[in-house]
């Protein structure tokens, strides 16, 4: 990125998070690490601060231009999505076996794993409304 100083963009901003997001799909940095530097990256000022969150990757391959795929969800929201299903079903089986066990039935106590759900589908919703602006508009 050219002139260090120079004041971050969004779309400065979300050029630096895909290209940290294809560093996950290449298997060049892990989710914790994903998460911390794509957070920073959102809170960067300049794009000097962006150009270092990313300065350890190479180049992005030209057969893989930037942006997102035209089909289907990315990667990391089907596999935030396919955790979040696993640990729910798992807080549901725990709490049958429970009630099956008591003679008075639990309250549903994984129901407060559903707020999340809610801010995970509002995220995915914008996600695909974003995906669809940008395969309407065209490159």
């Amino acid at each position: 990125m050219h002139n260090r100083d120079v004041r971050a963009s969004d779309r400065d901003r979300d050029a630096a998070a895909e290209r940290l997001r294809l560093a996950v799909e290449e298997g060049r940095l892990g989710f914790g690490e994903f998460d911390e530097r794509v957070g920073l990256a959102y809170r960067s000022a300049t794009r000097g601060e962006l150009a270092d969150l990313v300065a350890d990757l190479p180049e992005e391959r030209p057969g893989n231009p930037p942006g997102p795929s035209p089909a289907g969800l990315p990667r990391w929201l089907r596999l935030v999505w396919t955790g979040w299903a696993a640990v729910f079903a798992l807080n549901v089986a725990v709490w049958a076996a429970v009630s099956v066990a008591d003679a008075c039935p639990a309250d549903f106590w994984p129901k407060g794993m559903l707020p999340p759900a809610l801010i995970l589908a509002i995220v995915t919703a914008g996600v695909i409304l974003r995906r669809r602006d940008v395969t309407e508009e065209g490159p």
